[in-house]
């Protein structure tokens, strides 16, 4: 019997960094071992939407990002893959063929929304996978938009899955827009991240962008991002000392302010330049130390990304800004959640009284909340969508 078909809409050729490509792997593999065919389905977009990070540029050229994903395609056994270009010419699979098989599969799982293709339209169940809790709620219409290009819109989606397991709390201002925003988190494939521990790691680190977007402005109310929150912590090293670094994006940060208060700045492209270099960077670590982005404080959707979760899965103690996430993943040990000053020294202290146990504890947060067996097959469920008997098969690592 042939296995059900999953069309699975993301982007990788198209930014093929380490840690990103790593996300998204999570989510193909993971539904590989809950016996889907996958089918990996991205579309350029919008002019220019290829990033080529041995030049920085943006183009339309995706021959770059193609050669970084393909390799890992044919290691992991995903067979059937297409890239759209901005010619519209298909790489893997042809169009017609893209289209059958949307018209057999099972649902297509949209991650994000940046990824649309006409072809999408003929799959019968379509899930809609909200990565971005309120940078997708505040910038939707209020009123039913079609998809287009470059744009997956939630309003031609059955079913709608956020990462912000507190949207549709009283106090969450993110709107819901008359969709049902059912809570998930990011999965974990966890033999991609097994445990390193490493009792001698000097920093806690974590990989991040300055700021990535714009300011959102929604009700009068403005949402920044991640410079906003790190500004209030900046003299942390001169409190506990050097034991900071951060993998620093973005043109506009202030690497050599960071630097004068203490903090070590690693080159991110070095460190995410394949999911390798990502997951030795994490394994050498003593734990991740980070801000979370302003909107996802100021909003307190529960919030809390893919980079830590591999933390976790790592072994790794994360002292990670709350979100609204400490009223749903036990905190305290392996897993902290900060709002001020005072309670990063207390985390700090806390895992270096007993380092083991909280490496311990970090694995064990991932293990019964992260798997992906777990993550995925809840959420397939929840879209009446069958998960294959004897689950966890084994996944080779990376």
């Amino acid at each position: 019997m042939s296995k059900p078909v999953a069309i699975v809409a993301t982007y990788l050729v198209r930014y093929p960094l380490g840690g990103h490509v790593l996300s998204q792997l999570h989510y193909l593999l993971g539904l590989q071992r809950l016996g889907y065919e996958v089918v990996v389905v991205e579309h350029y977009g919008w002019s220019q939407s290829c990033y080529d990070p041995r030049n920085g540029v943006m183009t339309d050229d995706p021959s770059y990002g193609i050669s970084q994903v393909r390799p890992l395609y044919e290691r992991f056994g995903l067979k059937q893959w297409c890239y759209i270009d901005a010619n519209g010419n298909s790489h893997g699979l042809t169009r017609d063929r893209l289209r059958q098989l949307c018209r057999e599969s099972a649902f297509l799982l949209s991650l994000a929304s940046v990824t649309w293709t006409e072809e999408f339209s003929e799959c019968r169940k379509r899930v809609f996978l909200d990565i971005d809790p309120g940078f997708t709620q505040f910038g939707m219409s209020p009123t039913p938009t079609p998809s287009c290009s470059g744009f997956a819109s939630p309003w031609d989606f059955q079913f709608h899955f956020t990462i912000g397991e507190r949207i549709g709390k009283p106090d969450c201002p993110i709107p819901l827009h008359g969709l049902t925003w059912r809570p998930t988190r990011w999965p974990m494939v966890l033999e991609l991240l097994p445990p390193r521990y490493a009792p001698d790691g000097k920093y806690f680190t974590t990989v991040m962008s300055w700021s990535a977007r714009r300011v959102i402005v929604y009700n009068g109310v403005e949402y920044g991002q991640k410079d906003v929150e790190f500004a209030r912590f900046i003299d942390l090293p001169k409190r506990l000392g050097p034991i900071f670094e951060i993998a620093l994006a973005g043109p506009n940060a202030p690497r050599e302010r960071l630097a004068a208060a203490g903090w070590q700045i690693a080159d991110p492209l070095q460190v995410t330049a394949t999911p390798w270099s990502y997951i030795d960077y994490i394994g050498q670590s003593r734990g991740e130390f980070t801000v979370a982005v302003n909107l996802e404080v100021k909003s307190r959707s529960g919030w809390i990304g893919d980079r830590t979760a591999a933390y976790l899965a790592s072994g790794k103690p994360v002292i990670f800004q709350d979100t609204g996430f400490s009223e749903i993943l036990p905190c305290g040990e392996g897993l902290f959640a900060f709002k001020e000053v005072e309670d990063v020294v207390a985390a700090v202290e806390s895992i270096g009284k007993d380092y083991a146990r909280h490496c311990q504890a970090a694995r064990r947060i991932a293990e019964e909340y992260f798997d992906s067996d777990k993550v995925l097959g809840a959420l397939l469920r929840e879209c009446g969508l069958p998960v294959a008997e004897g689950v966890g098969k084994r996944t080779r690592s990376l």
